[in-house]
């Protein structure tokens, strides 16, 4: 079993290079993806690591494409750099909860397996659209695809003329190049080998699958679900590696602390999001994996 491990980080280059330390295995490479908007790259440092030269590095923006972007081009250069039997996409504030080895062993057992997280949407467990279908449905032009608070307000009075969330008038709907559903999801992911030949190979004859990903909303949150679900490898799906604390009702999740050790490892998750320059909690976790 040979893993490429995809990181994409902009900051905390010691959390990042404790990440890199974990995958310490002859049969897994590393490659990063630095935000270029970051002036990290220099202090990143491992075995079997590559960084994604500037010509590729993207300025990644909540909300837009550029994370699809960034992930695309983390992709392609490990699929430039050797044959992998899997892809796993982290971000610098991801940690593993098991040893290399161990990873490997529990990827070896279902070796076709795509390991991807599905919410609750028109396609998926629900028979109506919700906020995540409405991602979308309509067209966001750029300025609407922003934090700031003039681009929020914005968005939803935009939201709320098509229709609001539970639905969208003819007239604003989005028409889909092809007959896919759409299906939603967490951005991190691990998946085959055999998937993601299949994806590249799509995405080369179908420019028109990119096109309309760059004016959807949280386009890494739907990109890759869509494409998985709607392919013939649609039954080699399993739920995604993470253990994420939602429980704070934010957009983001929960900073996870050394109080949620017991937690983490209970899950039985291979990977823990999100630490943020917690040292005490990636120590324990190290020593739990040895």
């Amino acid at each position: 079993m040979k893993l490429a491990v995809l990181i994409q980080c902009h900051k905390c280059p010691r959390q990042v290079n404790e990440l890199i330390q974990a995958f310490s295995h002859p049969d897994i490479t590393v490659f990063v993806h630095v935000d270029r908007k970051s002036d990290i790259t220099g202090e990143l440092c491992g075995e079997n690591l590559y960084i994604l030269p500037d010509s590729l590095r993207v300025d990644v923006q909540w909300g837009t494409y550029s994370q699809v972007d960034a992930t695309l081009h983390l992709l392609r250069y490990a699929k430039r750099k050797g044959d992998f039997d899997a892809y796993c996409l982290l971000s610098g504030q991801d940690y593993p909860t098991v040893s290399a080895k161990k990873l490997l062993e529990f990827l070896s057992k279902n070796p076709t397996a795509n390991y991807v997280n599905l919410l609750p949407c028109k396609a998926y467990k629900l028979s109506y659209e919700n906020n995540f279908d409405k991602r979308n449905t309509i067209y966001y032009p750029a300025f609407l695809i922003k934090r700031n608070k003039v681009s929020r307000v914005l968005r939803r009075i935009w939201v709320e003329m098509s229709g609001g969330y539970n639905r969208t008038f003819r007239f604003f709907r989005r028409k889909k190049p092809g007959r896919f559903q759409s299906y939603f999801g967490s951005s991190w992911w691990l998946l085959s080998g055999e998937f993601t030949s299949f994806v590249l190979a799509y995405l080369e004859k179908h420019k028109e699958y990119e096109a309309y990903f760059k004016h959807c909303l949280c386009a890494d949150e739907s990109f890759f679900q869509t494409l998985l679900m709607n392919s013939p490898y649609a039954n080699t799906r399993k739920d995604y590696l993470h253990y994420i604390d939602w429980s704070e009702g934010n957009n983001s999740p929960k900073n996870l602390t050394l109080a949620d050790f017991d937690s983490i490892i209970e899950s039985e998750k291979l990977f823990a999001r999100k630490i943020d320059n917690d040292f005490d909690l990636i120590k324990k976790l190290q020593r739990h994996m040895e």
